[in-house]
C-alpha cells in the first residue's frame, strides 16, 4: 500500500535503553496513532480506544502466523520452535484447551496461597543486605525473587537454578521488539540448553511426581487428553522467560517512581491497603512490558482510520496506550489512587497474561516490605541505566541507601 511512504518508516519505536521514551510515545499518539513501523515490519497502535478493540479481534488475528514470519526470515532454529508451544503464540483451539489446563494452576485462590511462603522469600533476600544500609534493587532483590519462585513453583533442583537463570537471561534478550538476527541466534543458544534439560527433567518428574506445577502438569487432564512433553517444556520456558522480565520489572520501575514520588512514597508507608491499586499504577505508569508480541490479521479491516490488510501484522505500543489522556485523566501524573486503572500492562482479551496474578503478588509484598522495613529508602545519587531490550523496560540496576 501506498501509504506506507507517506506514514514513513523508524527504528524500534520503544526506544530500548532510552530513559524517558514517553514524550516520544506521545508525539507518535498525537500525529501518528496508527501507523507502520518498518523497522518492526508491521502496524502500530497508539491509543488506548484502538488498542482495547483490536486485541478483541480474536477471530480476525493469529498469533502462530507470527511465528511463521519469523522463520522465513531467520530460519524455524530453536529458539521459533520452541515458542510455538507456548500459549502466547497459539491459536484456537490449542490455545483454549492449554490455558484451561493452566488455568487450574493460576486461580486466586491459587495465587493467595503462595503469599506467606513468597513473603518468606522477600524476607530471606532483605535479610542478606539488612545490615549494609545501601542495596542494588536489582541484583538483590527483583532479579533473584521471580527465578526463586518460579524454580520453587515447577520443583526446579536448588543446585540447577544458576544455570537455568543464565540460560532464561537468553530468552529475555531475544525477544525484542526489533529481532536481529544476532538476538535470534543467542536465543537459539540458551533455548536449545534449557530444552535439553527440560526434556531431561519431565521423565524423572514423571515417574517420581511431587507437589510442583511440573508434577501437576505432568498428570493435567481434559477431556481424556495430558499434555504433552513438548507443551509441558513450553509452558515452562514461558514461565522463566516471561515471568521473570515482567516481575523483575514492575519491582524496579514502580519503586523508581515511588521513590522520584516522595509524597505518594510517604503515603504509600503511612496506608499499607494502598499496595493494591500502587502496583496497577505502576504498572499503568512504567509498564514492564513497553509492547506486545505482533498479531497478524487474518482479514482485512480498518482500524483508527488506516487499513490492515490480511497478512499483515500489528502490535500494540503498551508504554504509549497506558498513557492516553483520553482514557487516563492526568495521565503523565503518578497517581498511587488512580480509580478507575484498566491498564493493559498485561494486556487484555483471549491473551490477557496468565501469570498476571502471581506477578503482581510477588510486586506488591516486594514492594511493601521494602516500603515498611526501610522506612529512610532513598535512591543513590548517580546515573540510571536501562537495559538495552525494547520490549520489557527495565533498568540495569537501582542503587538505593536506607
Amino acid at each position: 500500500m501506498r501509504m506506507y511512504e507517506a506514514i514513513g518508516g523508524d527504528g524500534d519505536p520503544t526506544l530500548p535503553g532510552h530513559p524517558d521514551p514517553y514524550p516520544h510515545y506521545a508525539q507518535l499518539r498525537q500525529e501518528r496513532p496508527v501507523h507502520w513501523n518498518e523497522a518492526v515490519g508491521g502496524w502500530l497502535l497508539c491509543r488506548y480506544a484502538d488498542a482495547e478493540t483490536f486485541l478483541h479481534q480474536h477471530d480476525k488475528v493469529s498469533r502462530a502466523a507470527y511465528i511463521d514470519t519469523l522463520a522465513a526470515k531467520h530460519g524455524d532454529g530453536p529458539i521459533l520452535r520452541a515458542q510455538r508451544r507456548e500459549l502466547a503464540f497459539m491459536d484456537p483451539p490449542s490455545h483454549h484447551r492449554l490455558r484451561h489446563l493452566l488455568g487450574k494452576a493460576f486461580t486466586p485462590h491459587a495465587i493467595e496461597s503462595m503469599r506467606p511462603h513468597i513473603e518468606r522469600i522477600v524476607d530471606k533476600l532483605l535479610d542478606r543486605v539488612a545490615g549494609h544500609g545501601a542495596m542494588d534493587v536489582i541484583a538483590d532483590l527483583a532479579y533473584p525473587l521471580p527465578s526463586v519462585v518460579v524454580s520453587e513453583m515447577l520443583g526446579i533442583p536448588e543446585a540447577d537454578r544458576a544455570r537455568l537463570q543464565d540460560w532464561v537471561d537468553g530468552l529475555v534478550r531475544s525477544r525484542g521488539v526489533v529481532r536481529t538476527p544476532a538476538m535470534i541466534e543467542a536465543g537459539n543458544r540458551s533455548t536449545e540448553a534449557f530444552t535439553a534439560y527440560l526434556h531431561g527433567l519431565v521423565p524423572r518428574r514423571a515417574a517420581s511426581p511431587g507437589t510442583d506445577l511440573l508434577s501437576a502438569l505432568i498428570a493435567a487432564e481434559e477431556g481424556g487428553e495430558r499434555m504433552t512433553e513438548g507443551q509441558i517444556v513450553g509452558v515452562a520456558q514461558t514461565l522463566f522467560a516471561a515471568g521473570h522480565a515482567t516481575t523483575r520489572n514492575v519491582i524496579g520501575n514502580g519503586l523508581l517512581a515511588l521513590l522520584r514520588h516522595p509524597v505518594a512514597h510517604e503515603r504509600l508507608r503511612a496506608e499499607s491497603a494502598l499496595i493494591g491499586p500502587a502496583i496497577e499504577e505502576m504498572l499503568r505508569y512504567d509498564s514492564p512490558t513497553q509492547s506486545t508480541s505482533p498479531f497478524v490479521v487474518t482479514e482485512t479491516f480498518a482500524i483508527g482510520g488506516q487499513v490492515v490488510e490480511a497478512g499483515q501484522s500489528v502490535s500494540i505500543l503498551l508504554g504509549a496506550v497506558n498513557r492516553d489522556a483520553a482514557q487516563f485523566p492526568d495521565a503523565q501524573e503518578f497517581d498511587l489512587a488512580r480509580t478507575p486503572n484498566a491498564h493493559l500492562a498485561f494486556s487484555t482479551g483471549m491473551h490477557v497474561c496468565l501469570g498476571a496474578s502471581l506477578a503482581r503478588l510477588e510486586a506488591q509484598i516486594a514492594i511493601q516490605r521494602l516500603v515498611q522495613r526501610m522506612p529512610k529508602l532513598a535512591l543513590k545519587d548517580g546515573t540510571l541505566e536501562w537495559q538495552a531490550n525494547g520490549r520489557f523496560r527495565g533498568l540495569k540496576a537501582l542503587p538505593v541507601t536506607f
